[in-house]
């Protein structure tokens, strides 16, 4: 079936005109595109351009891994034809062409996301501390080196590209680091040194950058064996070659993108492990997450709707009049949160006021749904927001139902 998918771009550059549409036809059929400028009335948001892509596809359930395949191989091209950044900024639908017999096209809906989520309030006093004692150590301009791909590796949107940082700054760790002792050539099979009868001795060199790299990690990963080394290795070597991590994923940990987590905590070890060990006295405050790899979530509607087409028999994908949206379960934060310690029967007046006619009913609903009991008592986790509301309430000595049943709760000494 002939899907058409609607990208917006990040780029760096436009389209000479607004009304200009331009028209990219695959020579072989693979696709077509239809690119046009995203006017702006604002220098606070981005510049996007508008891509439109038509490509065949079994369904739409395959549809957007076909498509975005197809969208990079564009981008590729626009790069290299212009020099150029191009970054799909995200994507808004992918429509079959063709109606059904009602005249009704299927369509996925992507919602607009919530651009920018709240960050992990993690850094404290202790944090800064830290750093200022790891300061102290002349850090050697290889490790400098390292670190700033170890940042970069974090810093990257795709897997491929993060595991590809983290490869480089491990590389440059293993090499600062590795033996100047010689070493034995070993048998592929058996890995014993080789012997050459004819000089009656094991020919030895200084240590590959693969063999340094398997010391070093050898070193730093009490649990990293043999065979997630050659698992490293090979993807490593894989991509390096051309191929991606989806396209290998039958030789990777499900899912594919826990190789990158392997790696980034291998690495981090092997950075860690070049500071003077008796800085690590138990009074550093550091660590990793649980994940590298950068997820976002996303909504995705199917319906049906007719899909309008214009002279050209293009589709109209701006869908203008229909929407999709995802709503954040509460206003943004940047602090931790408090818990609160209720009675029974404070948790439930708390529900009763989920739906009383107040201005705060929302906060009261995030709050008594984030409840759990705990013996006797019930703990709430609040948002810092709301935790600034509820004490300037209280503060300034406001009366109502949830300013009451609050005052009572954080005078009672029930807060932690």
């Amino acid at each position: 079936m002939e899907c058409a998918a609607n990208y917006e771009l990040k780029t760096e550059c436009s389209v000479v005109a607004d009304n200009l549409v331009l028209r990219i036809d695959h020579p072989k059929g693979l696709y077509r595109v239809r690119l046009k400028n995203i006017p702006r009335t604002v220098f606070t948001t981005p510049f996007l351009l508008s891509l439109d892509l038509y490509f065949d596809a079994p369904d739409l359930e395959e549809a957007q891994d076909i498509g975005d395949d197809l969208l990079s191989q564009c981008l590729n091209m626009l790069a290299l034809a212009t020099g150029a950044s191009f970054k799909r900024h995200r994507i808004r639908n992918i429509v079959a062409v063709k109606p059904e017999s009602d005249g009704m096209n299927d369509v996925w809906l992507w919602a607009d996301s919530i651009q920018y989520e709240d960050p992990q309030p993690i850094l404290q006093p202790d944090t800064a501390r830290t750093i200022e004692r790891l300061l102290e150590f002349d850090m050697p301009p290889a490790i400098r080196r390292a670190m700033r791909w170890f940042r970069l590796g974090i810093n990257a949107t795709w897997p491929d590209d993060q595991f590809m940082y983290f490869w480089f700054a491990l590389e440059i760790v293993a090499e600062f680091q590795k033996s100047s002792e010689k070493v034995p050539d070993k048998c592929p099979h058996c890995h014993s040194p080789l012997y050459c009868e004819s000089c009656e001795k094991h020919p030895v060199h200084k240590p590959y950058p693969k063999q340094a790299i398997r010391d070093l990690l050898k070193m730093v990963g009490k649990d990293c064996d043999d065979e997630i080394i050659e698992l490293l290795h090979k993807t490593r070597n894989s991509l390096m070659h051309g191929s991606t991590l989806k396209e290998i994923e039958d030789s990777l940990p499900q899912p594919h993108e826990e190789i990158v987590d392997i790696l980034g905590r291998l690495l981090w070890r092997s950075i860690v492990s070049q500071f003077p060990l008796q800085m690590f006295d138990g009074s550093l405050r550091m660590g990793f997450p649980n994940t590298f790899v950068h997820r976002s979530l996303r909504g995705v509607a199917h319906m049906r709707t007719i899909v309008s087409a214009n002279e050209d028999g293009d589709l109209d994908l701006s869908f203008t009049g229909i929407e999709a949206q995802m709503l954040p379960s509460g206003p943004p934060q940047s602090a931790q949160p408090t818990v609160i310690r209720m009675t029974s029967e404070q948790y439930e007046r708390l529900g009763r006021l989920r739906f009383a006619t107040c201005d705060d009913q929302e906060m009261c609903r995030r709050i008594w749904e984030r409840g759990e009991q705990d013996g006797d008592f019930i703990y709430v986790l609040v948002l810092s927001t709301d935790m600034e509301l509820i004490k300037d309430a209280v503060h300034r000595g406001d009366h109502g139902e949830w300013q009451n049943l609050f005052r009572e709760i954080l005078e009672g000494g029930q807060g932690t």
